[in-house]
């Protein structure tokens, strides 16, 4: 959004044919971030004059931003300008979030310019990677390493996570063992399992708003795995007591739909639509408007090892029962019409992948990676399952989550060394999808890694 309008008034009246000292303001970025309760400086201006140095007056102003058919509007401020500063260097903390449009006019009195900026007001943690990890008696951890603006990587700063966010920013407060995280919007949750509580916090700040444990209402509840978003922005909960769940996200309330009341899940997919499987019956299940969408009989002959989505279609991995060689691979949409066969094949060896994989879908290859012992492996939709791994991590080192980045090109690998000597043994390993050159590694930025996501911001 680089943009840099500029505005020159003359009054030949006043001097006659004198030539007028114009200004000119070159500024190294137009589109700027500044961070919430910090103090923010700009002093990568250059002022020039053409004729004679006369004394210049500074006016820095600011207000929301002002736009017209989708793009910046001519004059981007959209209400009263706020005047903040009379310096030629501003130097202002914001205490507000949002984008404004951000105003400098300069006069010598012979002419004026005005220079206008994109401003992006932020938190610290308004975006980035994050990843929730636990120690052995399950208290959670959030690391988070915010992604750097470009005034930042053209001065070269390096990127690094910061592990004491949690202590930081809500100090007092222990999560309890700990079992997923998802971002819906302007929420960052947490589940905890032993508890039946579910930490809602602010994603731009980290700031725990709730903490609410539904144990008093359903007593057996014990969360494992956020599911997606219903057609109601509410979150679907996959919880130990083989039930299906219903969080809303901004009234902190928590529901057991009547048509899960007597269906037992045992597993769930996040994705499209949240996508819940009983391995035992061999049947699929996603919520309907009223109701539910079930799989019925169409894989009953079959085990299910595995369920991805890519796009807005499920990919299943399963074997026939009794015959665990003869393997069924096949993609359905979340209303479970007959299923689409991609590959239908007696194996030559047990295939490499199980109900414990973590599996994530990629859209933009048209495949998905999944987790299998110390590798990650990557199936082609269109291919039979592969038998040789994609990417071997290192000895000792347990593939503890995989995820993705949201423009579907890098893998985020969470790892934890059991044997090592740090006090934080989880790591994190960033591969490219495509090519699977490991791109950066963060070592001893965690405990044991759960989730690892990239928060977006909002």
């Amino acid at each position: 959004m680089l943009f840099g309008l500029n505005a020159c008034l003359d009054d030949h009246t006043s001097v006659g044919d004198k030539e007028l000292s114009e200004i000119t303001i070159t500024a190294a970025y137009d589109t700027l971030t500044a961070y919430f309760g910090d103090e923010f400086v700009i002093d990568h201006l250059k002022v020039e004059q053409s004729g004679e140095e006369l004394p210049l007056t500074y006016e820095w102003g600011y207000g929301s931003l002002n736009t017209s058919g989708g793009g910046i509007a001519d004059y981007p401020i959209g209400d009263s300008l706020r005047v903040i500063s009379h310096d030629p260097q501003l130097r202002h903390t914001f205490r507000e979030l949002g984008k404004f449009g951000l105003s400098l006019k300069v006069e010598n009195g012979e002419s004026i310019r005005f220079k206008y900026f994109v401003l992006q007001i932020d938190t610290e943690f308004s975006e980035g990677i994050t990843i929730l990890s636990r120690d052995g008696a399950g208290k959670g951890r959030l690391s988070f390493m915010k992604a750097l603006t470009k005034e930042e990587m053209n001065a070269g700063v390096e990127s690094s996570f910061r592990t004491d966010i949690l202590e930081t920013i809500n100090p007092g407060i222990e999560m309890e063992d700990v079992t997923d995280m998802a971002q819906e919007e302007s929420r960052l949750l947490v589940a905890s399992g032993s508890t039946g509580r579910i930490y809602n916090m602010d994603a731009r700040t980290f700031d725990v708003e709730g903490m609410t444990s539904f144990q008093g209402t359903y007593p057996t509840s014990s969360f494992r795995k956020f599911t997606g978003i219903s057609t109601h922005n509410n979150m679907y909960i996959l919880s130990d007591d083989k039930r299906a769940y219903v969080y809303d996200c901004m009234l902190d309330e928590l529901v057991l739909t009547s048509y899960f009341e007597d269906i037992e899940v045992d597993a769930s997919c996040i994705g499209n639509k949240p996508v819940f499987v009983n391995y035992g019956n061999s049947v699929l299940y996603s919520p309907a408007s009223g109701g539910l969408y079930e799989s019925a009989g169409k894989f009953t002959p079959f085990d299910i090892h595995a369920v991805c989505f890519i796009g807005t279609n499920l990919y299943v991995v399963s074997t026939m029962k009794n015959s665990p060689l003869q393997v069924y691979l096949a993609s359905t949409p979340v209303t479970f019409p007959n299923p689409t066969v991609l590959q239908f094949y007696i194996s030559t060896e047990a295939i490499r992948i199980d109900r414990e994989s973590i599996c994530v879908g990629c859209s933009e290859s048209k495949c998905v990676f999944y987790a299998y012992g110390n590798a990650i492996y990557c199936w082609k939709i269109d291919q039979k399952l592969p038998t040789e791994p994609y990417i071997t991590v290192p000895e000792g080192m347990e593939i503890t989550t995989l995820s993705m980045d949201p423009e579907e090109k890098l893998l985020y690998v969470g790892l934890y060394g059991k044997n090592s000597a740090n006090a934080l043994k989880g790591s994190l390993y960033i591969y490219d999808a495509k090519d699977r050159d490991l791109i950066s590694t963060y070592h001893h930025v965690a405990d044991k890694p759960v989730r690892v996501i990239y928060k977006k911001r909002v």
